[in-house]
């Protein structure tokens, strides 16, 4: 593979690398669970594609391939309304999908042309899939508080960091851009962990899947799964932000040390740095060193 060679891209490959074992283990977890997502996003897809089909006056069998409890399905998504439904599927397919790219790409060290595009689709769709997730949360689950406040709580999180992570980046601050970003798609990925918490449960006690039989079960799994996700979401930050610092520092001490100079060599040469831009990221100045 390329070395990274531009800008975000190659500041998180530098973050995220490391040759030691606990670190290599580490990565090899986070590349298996981007690419589990984008697997999930994939299953997704061919759900929303079916329950087009259906909309348009498909016949589809009582299983259809690939879509678990079809009748179930259809039941959930008729209670949806129309419009919120598709759009957050999409767009959530679509953040996804755009964001493990991303993060991948990012892990394997691999240069990345489309990442100013492929930023701007995830932050598009991820807008659109967490506001619609509201009106969803609420519709489907009236008579389930909890599990209504645990969804709109990641919803408004999603939207909140996912913008706060925008602005960080158009105000060329990559340190809390890096953080942000990760917040956001660590908000995205609890539709992932709430499949696997409630997979896990089915398996391992009742087997049969009824909203009415196992009201409070899931309602304590999607909490359960907002406080996961965003507890994880705050330690890969402070994880990353913690081997930033070492790989600045590192790289600080191998520098080699200035001679002194004459008052009036440094004199011109202050005079002539003064007129130099920073360097810009979009088009805009720069703060060098770790953000705040």
């Amino acid at each position: 593979m390329r070395p990274v060679l531009i800008g975000f891209t190659k500041n998180c490959a530098i973050t995220l690398q490391s040759a030691a074992p606990r670190q290599n283990v580490l990565q090899v977890i986070a590349i298996l669970l981007l690419l589990f997502c984008l697997v999930f996003a994939a299953f997704m897809a061919w759900k929303m594609i079916f329950y087009i089909a259906w909309q348009f006056g498909a016949q589809v069998q009582d299983s259809f391939p690939l879509v678990y409890e079809t009748s179930m399905f259809l039941k959930m998504a008729a209670a949806h309304p129309k419009l919120p439904f598709f759009a957050h599927g999409i767009a959530g397919t679509v953040a996804m999908v755009s964001g493990a790219i991303q993060f991948l790409a990012i892990l394997c060290g691999v240069k990345s042309r489309w990442h100013a595009v492929l930023g701007k689709i995830y932050a598009v769709s991820a807008i659109i899939a967490s506001t619609t997730a509201i009106p969803l949360a609420w519709s489907l689950h009236h008579d389930m508080l909890l599990t209504s406040i645990a969804y709109t709580a990641g919803a408004i999180g999603w939207c909140l960091s996912t913008l706060i992570a925008v602005h960080t980046i158009m105000s060329g601050d990559l340190e809390r851009h890096i953080a942000w970003i990760i917040r956001s798609y660590s908000y995205l990925a609890m539709v992932v962990t709430a499949r696997l918490l409630l997979a896990s449960g089915a398996l391992a006690g009742s087997g049969e899947w009824n909203f009415e039989m196992i009201k409070l079960q899931y309602a304590v799994t999607i909490v359960a799964t907002f406080f996961i996700n965003w507890g994880l979401g705050e330690w890969i930050v402070a994880t990353v932000r913690e081997r930033r610092r070492k790989t600045l520092a590192r790289s600080v001490s191998s520098l080699p040390v200035a001679r002194p100079m004459p008052d009036a060599a440094y004199a011109i040469q202050t005079s002539s740095r003064s007129r130099q831009p920073y360097p810009t990221i979009a088009g805009r100045t720069r703060v060098l060193g770790i953000g705040a």
